[in-house]
């Protein structure tokens, strides 16, 4: 008897220790830098980047964004793509300026001026802040037509917005190149950009499963930023990781839309795979647009003259 309690104990020490070991040695490791990224962005002028504002969100967190008002009834809110900060849409909300459309760009929590970088307190948080931002905005004026526009990472986590609980909030969305992950339009390790730590991800939802979250705050996936640029979130954490896009459950966000929506993509993207959208959608018989813009790379789509041109019509088609 006392063998066999010898044994049970030991495989209890091993049941708790097994999931330990994981997680603490299976950081997700750097990928090398990925140019194509940087590129783009460094031929935008950042030198008129407006003053930015911040907010308080539900549980008292001062958030920050960035306004770019215009004289009409047309809104847009843009999403930032993974590691930030607000300020890469700094070409897309001027061109939506210039084109009488009033931007607001929020440093999703996380990045920039918003929180604790790579990490947030809990997942469905940034879901929560943007539907705070957008009430601390008032209401919409009569005839306002509000857009929600969101950016790779962005584009994914406004896919899962669009079809949860908030998603009657705007009028409209725009998903431009979003990340789907499991789907044929993603490539692998979108393309080099990202480096997932899958032991420690299965783990630490595992552990959710049981009602275990301490783990959450862990790194789970690192991006292929310069060490150079400190203004980048160059890893998330669990909860940040989760919240942050759409998700293996796309297709049930898809399918859930309540709102007209558009896709927008380029068709040199490094990191999905542009003429896969069109048939993945077809085939979950979800009726969205897809328009794939010619030569533009991923970063080019909150950069590139064609490019946000192509979304200035998306969003005001008299434009």
């Amino acid at each position: 008897m006392f063998k066999v309690l010898i044994g049970v104990l030991a495989l209890l020490v091993l049941l708790v220790m097994m999931p330990l070991a994981v997680i603490a040695f299976s950081a997700p490791s750097s990928p090398p830098p990925m140019a194509s990224m940087a590129g783009p962005l460094s031929r935008v002028n950042f030198n008129d980047v407006p003053v930015p504002g911040h907010f308080q969100a539900r549980g008292g967190t001062g958030l920050q964004y960035y306004a770019y008002p215009a004289a009409s009834d047309k809104v847009a809110f843009l999403v930032h793509g993974s590691v930030g900060p607000g300020t890469t849409m700094h070409a897309l909300a001027k061109a939506l300026r210039d084109a009488e459309v009033s931007a607001y760009v929020l440093d999703i929590r996380g990045h920039g001026g918003s929180g604790r970088r790579g990490d947030i307190d809990y997942i469905g948080q940034i879901d929560d802040d943007l539907a705070d931002f957008a009430r601390n905005l008032g209401s919409a004026k009569s005839g306002e037509v509000r857009t929600l526009i969101g950016f790779s990472a962005g584009g994914g986590f406004t896919i899962r917005f669009a079809g949860g609980p908030h998603g009657e909030l705007f009028d409209r969305y725009i998903f431009l190149s979003p990340i789907l992950p499991g789907a044929p339009s993603l490539r692998a390790n979108a393309g080099g950009w990202t480096n997932i730590s899958v032991p420690r991800v299965v783990t630490i939802a595992s552990l959710d499963r049981l009602g275990i979250h301490v783990f959450d705050g862990f790194d789970v996936i690192s991006y292929a930023v310069a060490p150079e640029n400190k203004e980048a979130s160059s890893c998330y954490s669990y909860r940040l990781f989760v919240n942050f896009g759409a998700g293996r459950e796309f297709a049930r966000y898809l399918k859930n839309l309540r709102r007209p929506a558009a896709v927008l993509v380029g068709s040199a993207d490094e990191q999905v795979v542009a003429d896969q959208f069109a048939p993945l959608l077809r085939s979950l018989d979800v009726d969205v647009p897809v328009s794939i813009v010619p030569g533009m790379t991923h970063v080019d789509m909150i950069s590139n003259p064609t490019a946000l041109r192509a979304i200035v019509k998306a969003v005001s088609p008299q434009s």
